[in-house]
């Protein structure tokens, strides 16, 4: 489920403002100020795409080059200890510190997966012969399995009774 708006490339994001009884959008990504209102679902969109279309029009016009949001470059502001640990690392990596930056928030997304993943492994519980809660890092499987199988505690794991 998405509570943003897109067309043409461009995103929006829509509040409800009770006060006067109508969808308020805003797109967002860019410095210029496009922001549209309507008092439905399906005039908000209209108003939206109208919003984008007369604004890419008056760019033309007026020979500006429109925006577009995630350009690929961003300022972080961090601490300056913070900043000197990853430019120290990135140094030992042998990469440009935007490089680092640029695996840490890849390595991030990956991450994500993983905590997200879940794999479930059926077996009867007399072949598995281990303690499925004490947390151990690493669990072998005996009997119809490949003696010396381990799994390596990188994914969740649901033990399923049978």
């Amino acid at each position: 489920m998405s509570s943003m708006l897109e067309y043409k490339g461009y995103h929006a994001t829509v509040e409800y403002d009770a006060e006067d009884d109508i969808f308020v959008g805003e797109v967002f990504g860019i410095a210029d100020s496009l922001n549209f209102h309507g008092t439905s679902v399906e005039e908000l969109k209209a108003m939206f795409r109208q919003s984008i279309d007369n604004y890419l029009e008056l760019c033309k016009q007026i020979g500006k080059n429109p925006e577009k949001e995630f350009r690929g470059s961003f300022n972080v502001r961090i601490s300056p200890e913070l900043h000197r640990k990853a430019a120290l690392e990135a140094e030992k990596q042998k990469i440009t510190l935007n490089q680092y930056v640029l695996k840490a928030i890849e390595k991030s997304f990956k991450q994500e997966k993983l905590e997200n993943s879940k794999t479930i492994i059926y077996m009867p519980y007399e072949t598995a012969k281990v303690d499925w809660l004490s947390g151990d890092d690493q669990m072998r499987f005996e009997g119809h399995y490949k003696k010396g199988m381990s799994l390596i505690k990188e994914e969740n794991v649901s033990y399923v009774k049978n």
